[in-house]
């Protein structure tokens, strides 16, 4: 005898699921998302605005390219605050001229 193969929606026990769908308004335009939508793009054009900051921790491109400057060798595995310590390290030691 066959055993019978039930979908997730129609296993043993649960009861088949029923997806809602959005209302949809009179106008054919839904406002609230529309509203919700500017003030995203509201937000977004404020990010944009304001300039980055100087005491703004350096990115992990910045700290391998001085890295790559100073002569420090590094792998995907150096960590960003180590990397920084490297570079601390290398750029307060004496030079020796």
């Amino acid at each position: 005898m066959q055993e019978r193969i039930l979908t997730p929606k129609h296993r043993k026990g649960k009861k088949p699921v029923k997806v809602r769908k959005p209302s949809k308004p009179i106008d054919g335009i839904n406002h609230r998302l529309l509203a919700e939508q500017a003030a995203a793009a509201a937000q977004a054009q404020e990010v944009v605005d304001t300039a980055p900051e100087d005491d703004a921790a350096p990115t992990r491109a910045e700290l391998e390219a001085k890295a790559t400057e100073l002569g420090i060798r590094f792998d995907g595995r150096t960590k960003d605050k180590k990397l920084g310590q490297l570079i601390q390290d290398r750029l307060s030691a004496p030079t020796g001229e």
